[in-house]
């Protein structure tokens, strides 16, 4: 299957965990218009070696980080994801030195096409920890450079059942746009 696009950056903080049950997140929230995400696994690679060869090795996931463009980053968007403080007087938002992001979930669904028939794959990442590394900024020339914000993620896995095992994403495929985005809404927290 070739992928053709990606849309609908979906993000929900978590209101509580414990180990070994559902995650419960606040209402869900749609970070932006999705330009260009890319996400890296933590993979162990461990081999055990016996009679000179390896005869097993430990492949498993320990993480992962990323990044994510989206068109816009709006003010409440910024407060809810990045854990910026707002100034209700002035609609101000302050970055701290002492400001510590709140986990989330985070979502959002990518298209692909294979023999002319699009599918939709949602994706839901249980637990992530977001922030803004940088801001760029070019002058406009005879040719607009667009410049998107991008901001980045380090994501953990969660004992979110009595497998004690450690979840890190959800994975579905849809044949419609709107089942993979029911899909989405229904893991941020219940969003309309």
């Amino acid at each position: 299957m070739a992928y053709i696009g990606m849309r609908s950056p979906i993000a929900a903080v978590i209101n509580s965990h414990t180990d070994g049950s559902a995650i419960s997140y606040n209402t869900g929230f749609v970070v932006g218009k999705a330009v260009e995400a890319s996400i890296n696994f933590d993979k162990n690679d461990n081999p055990d070696y016996g009679d000179d060869v390896i005869v097993d090795n430990d492949t498993g996931l320990n993480g992962y980080s990323g990044t994510i463009d989206v068109s816009m980053l709006s003010a409440e968007v910024r407060a809810k994801l990045l854990g910026w403080d707002p100034d209700a007087t002035t609609a101000t938002l302050y970055s701290v030195g002492d400001e510590n992001a709140p986990y989330v979930g985070f979502g959002f669904i990518h298209v692909g096409m294979y023999q002319g028939t699009k599918s939709y794959e949602a994706y839901w990442f249980h637990k992530a920890q977001f922030t803004q590394n940088a801001i760029n900024a070019s002058t406009k020339a005879r040719q607009i450079e667009w410049n998107h914000p991008q901001l980045s993620f380090v994501g953990m896995g969660a004992y979110i059942d009595s497998s004690g095992n450690a979840k890190f994403f959800d994975w579905m495929t849809f044949n419609s746009e709107s089942g993979a985005l029911a899909w989405l809404k229904q893991k941020a927290g219940n969003m309309t």
